[in-house]
């Protein structure tokens, strides 16, 4: 930084150091919703070849959300999309998926309130984050002009 630059400058120029908390917060706990969705269902769907199938689903879903809140904590847009499908496929699961194919036979509402609350957080996450890097695009572009 050179000492030409106003205070204003300063403290934008700064800022860009900041890690994005807010939707790293929101990923993470939609981790946790989606972690005590895949307790819930496995706990009371039936015996099943689909008990396989939603284990490897849900693996492969938590991989994804811990990469989601990883990378939108440093300004990742394209991460930050990814974090509005995922949020969109908890709704889906939720009142497609869950009483059409897997079928529970109970705690039908603990099930709702984890995939919706994970859908919110992640939705959250998701438009934080893409709000979050477009700024901090502009005010990078700003700075190099």
């Amino acid at each position: 930084m050179n000492d030409k630059m106003t205070e204003k400058e300063k403290k934008a120029y700064v800022s860009l150091y900041k890690k994005d908390g807010l939707s790293y917060s929101l990923a993470l706990c939609a981790i946790v919703a989606e972690l005590v969705f895949v307790v819930g269902i496995l706990d009371v769907m039936e015996v099943s070849f689909w008990m396989g199938i939603t284990v490897m689903v849900n693996i492969a879903v938590l991989f994804i959300l811990f990469t989601c809140a990883v990378k939108m904590n440093i300004y990742n847009r394209t991460w930050g999309i990814v974090a509005l499908v995922l949020g969109v496929y908890f709704l889906v699961r939720q009142f497609v998926i869950v009483p059409g194919v897997l079928k529970p036979y109970e705690r039908q509402v603990m099930l709702m309130v984890a995939n919706i609350s994970g859908a919110v957080c992640l939705v959250l996450a998701g438009l934080v984050s893409i709000k979050r890097t477009n700024r901090r695009r502009k005010l990078q572009e700003a700075l190099n002009e």
